[in-house]
C-alpha cells in the first residue's frame, strides 16, 4: 500500500527488490525522503517475515539485524544502577 506514490519491496537485510514511483510523487519536494522511508519500511517488513520464519534461530547467524531488546529501547536514565 502506498499513500505517497512511492512503493518499495526489499529482501531481508535491505537489498532493494523493486521500487515504483508515481508521476505525482516525482513532483514532491522531498522525493528522496519518501523513497528512503519506503525502502526502510519494506526492509522492516522483510526482516520481520524472515524472523517469523526462523523462529528461535538467531538472525545474526545469517547476517540479519537482530530485533531490539527492552534494554536497547529503555533510556539509560530509567535503568537501575
Amino acid at each position: 500500500m502506498t499513500t505517497t506514490g512511492v512503493e518499495a519491496t526489499a529482501h531481508p537485510g535491505g537489498i532493494l527488490k523493486s521500487l515504483s514511483i508515481t508521476e505525482s510523487a516525482l513532483r514532491h519536494p522531498d522525493l528522496a525522503t519518501l523513497i528512503l522511508d519506503a525502502v526502510d519500511q519494506a526492509t522492516i517488513q522483510a526482516n520481520h517475515r524472515v524472523q517469523h520464519l526462523l523462529g528461535t534461530i538467531d538472525p545474526a547467524l545469517l547476517g540479519l539485524p537482530t530485533p531490539p531488546t527492552t534494554d536497547d529501547t529503555t533510556p539509560k536514565t530509567w535503568r537501575t544502577q
